[in-house]
């Protein structure tokens, strides 16, 4: 059978090591369904980025964001009678839903096509 595709020989792949977590705190989990164009004269690959907390042995931690809203890690104790975490997608805690992961999306750009940064926001 034929690859239908016309792949890049490079075949630029980006990883969770190469890009920074969006909150101090949390780790990136997973980069999710690029989407890749042309634009200007760059290639630009729009990014689903997958984030979490790293877990520890005994409490399991997991986001929600404050009355000001901006993202908090909560932690809870595995014991809490509270909890209910027999889903690794959803955490329910004094009859709340939480995730388990936040994602949102990022866009970054190349030159040729092969080394993708995040541009510099302008502030």
């Amino acid at each position: 059978m034929t690859d239908l595709a016309d792949r890049f020989p490079e075949n630029p792949l980006l990883m969770p090591k190469d890009l920074t977590p969006s909150v101090a705190g949390l780790q990136i989990i997973s980069l999710l369904n690029p989407g890749v164009f042309r634009f200007n004269g760059k290639t630009w690959m729009l990014v689903r980025v997958a984030e979490g907390v790293t877990q520890k042995e005994g409490v399991i931690y997991f986001l929600a964001l404050n009355a000001t809203g901006n993202t908090e890690i909560i932690e809870v104790p595995l014991n809490d009678p509270d909890l209910i975490a027999t889903d690794a997608r959803v955490i329910s805690y004094k009859g709340l839903d939480y995730l388990t992961t936040v994602s949102h999306l990022r866009i970054l750009s190349s030159d040729d096509g092969i080394h993708f940064l995040e541009p510099p926001l302008n502030t």
